[in-house]
């Protein structure tokens, strides 16, 4: 259930940045960022897709130190959705640990026969491609989420559950 918080306008615009961070993540660092580092700068799928989970990895350092600073500093309204983005990430971050447990599997059971044109075996070719799926869910997923926590942010709305657990001393 969701509780309006009383609060200005620029609370509530202060409250909406952490989910504009999120879906800036999701939106451009996953997706095109991953595109640009394939086709302009012909980067492996593999590499890419690592490399835009580094700078994902930065984004929700940065997150969790604001959430830090904001529960202290700011007002709850923007405290709790500081929160709210970073628990978000969780299903992000699940995501990318499957991601590498299925590479690793795959490349462990990978032994370099039948190496097609571009070099890449069929296992290679398999692994990715299912490591990659639920990536692309919890992207798209998390998409639709932070678009959904951006509005309420902008009406001055918090779950009732997550004030609950989490209030500022």
């Amino acid at each position: 259930m969701l509780v309006t918080i009383n609060a200005s306008a620029q609370e509530r615009a202060y409250a909406k940045i952490p989910h504009e961070l999120f879906t800036v993540n999701v939106m451009i660092v996953h997706l095109f960022f991953t595109l640009a580092l394939v086709k302009l700068f012909n980067v492996g799928m593999t590499g890419s897709v690592a490399s835009s989970i580094i700078l994902s990895c930065f984004i929700i350092i940065y997150t969790y130190f604001r959430t830090k600073k904001a529960k202290i500093q700011n007002t709850k309204l923007v405290y709790l959705h500081w929160q709210l983005s970073l628990n978000r990430y969780k299903m992000l971050i699940g995501a990318y640990v499957f991601y590498f447990l299925i590479l690793a599997v795959g490349s462990l059971l990978d032994t370099g026969a039948n190496a097609g044109m571009d070099g890449s075996t069929i296992a290679e070719a398999i692994t990715m491609r299912l490591s990659i799926i639920p990536l692309f869910i919890a992207i798209l997923v998390g998409a639709v989420i932070g678009s959904g926590s951006m509005f309420n942010a902008g009406r001055g709305e918090v779950d009732d559950k997550l004030m609950q657990k989490y209030s500022q001393k």
